[in-house]
């Protein structure tokens, strides 16, 4: 009786993580591109197919759906990004296939509405405490991936060892993002090639000859 309480239980865990997966796999599109405030729950339940009750049966509030979702629309971007990148080839080789992923993603956005970061950002006020800190850390986490590249070219003697590749990683990213964000807004890539464009000159002076 035991043993067949614990499989039935495990049946139901398993079960229920199916669900939410299916609903944040669902209602990650609709998020990325109408936002948290346009997103509705009459969106939410066609888009699932789900009732509000079986929903919020699986999460707390649209709130807690939202942050989900975000976490696997950048998990997906991430996923793309490195296989772009890929693991081999210098740190400047892969810095720059790096750059040249950002480009593409203006005319090309791996997910429905473009870059989650920055269409996350742009709602994660003080209101939102929660999910303003689950963006910053998304934040830190791609500019770290930045910093390592850049690190890892320092010590292979590739860049000079005078650069502060923290720093340098933040600016490269806050450039790409606002000019996606210019981009997006203009409805022209010109924001973002230059953009791009500035950062790789920036790694050719600091390449050693």
């Amino acid at each position: 009786m035991q043993k067949y309480t614990n499989r039935y239980i495990f049946a139901l865990m398993s079960k229920a993580a199916q669900t939410r997966k299916f609903i944040i796999e669902r209602t990650a599109p609709i998020f990325n591109t109408k936002g948290y405030e346009g997103t509705s729950l009459a969106d939410l339940t066609a888009s699932t197919g789900l009732t509000k009750g079986s929903l919020y049966g699986n999460f707390s509030d649209k709130e807690d759906i939202a942050r989900e979702a975000f976490r696997f629309t950048i998990e997906r971007i991430r996923e793309v990004a490195k296989t772009f990148v890929g693991n081999t080839g210098s740190p400047r080789l892969r810095l720059m296939k790096l750059l040249d992923f950002y480009e593409s993603v203006y005319a090309n956005p791996p997910v429905p509405g473009g870059c989650p970061l920055l269409n996350t950002a742009i709602e994660a006020d003080d209101y939102r405490i929660s999910m303003k800190k689950v963006v910053a850390s998304e934040i830190n986490k791609s500019i770290e991936f930045m910093n390592v590249l850049l690190k890892q070219g320092v010590e292979e003697h590739e860049f000079h060892a005078d650069i502060n590749t923290r720093e340098l990683a933040t600016v490269f990213f806050a450039a790409i993002e606002g000019g996606l964000m210019i981009s997006k807004v203009s409805s022209s890539s010109v924001a973002l090639s230059a953009a791009i464009s500035h950062c790789k000159s920036v790694i050719k002076s600091i390449t050693i000859k």
